[in-house]
């Protein structure tokens, strides 16, 4: 611990807390106890009202309660609205066909190559047997490229998207 340089700084510190710890004191021991029990009281001219004095206004709503109670554990007996009645029409159900299956073993990715000049990457597809180098967004038998990746390519085919693999 480093030794205080000056005595006097250290006595005048301690003057200060005997005075706050004084005041406190003073204040709790010595306070008026008459003057806690008079309530405070803003003066009104006459002709003015307060500000938190107000007139109740009467309600101008009714309440529309025709629905049903959400904690009730029954329905009640009684329906509060009456319904017209539903005609009720049969119609005959069509049979849901799935969505046909599309068959992508016709699609084949061979390879791809780096063009050196403009930097671009040209795909080797294969469909149906015919082979065609294709760039991004070119469509080829009705397959569009949409991304070329080292070892697959995202195709777009019958508004299916699909990874193909080499």
């Amino acid at each position: 611990m480093q030794q205080v340089k000056s005595k006097k700084l250290t006595y005048l510190l301690l003057c200060a807390v005997i005075g706050v710890w004084g005041i406190i004191l003073y204040k709790f021991f010595f306070r008026d106890k008459e003057e806690d029990l008079v309530p405070k009281t803003a003066f009104v001219k006459k002709g003015e009202q307060p500000y938190d004095a107000y007139q109740e206004k009467p309600d101008t709503f009714k309440l529309v309660l025709n629905y049903r109670d959400p904690f009730a554990l029954k329905p009640t007996a009684e329906p509060m609205v009456q319904t017209a009645q539903k005609e009720v029409v049969t119609m005959a159900k069509m049979p849901i066909q799935p969505p046909p299956v599309l068959n992508w073993s016709g699609i084949r990715y061979t390879g791809m190559v780096l063009n050196p000049v403009s930097k671009k990457t040209v795909t080797i597809l294969s469909v149906n047997g015919k082979e065609r180098m294709v760039l991004e967004g070119e469509v080829f038998e009705n397959v569009k490229v949409l991304k070329n990746k080292k070892d697959s390519v995202l195709v777009l085919w019958q508004g299916k998207q699909k990874y193909i693999r080499q």
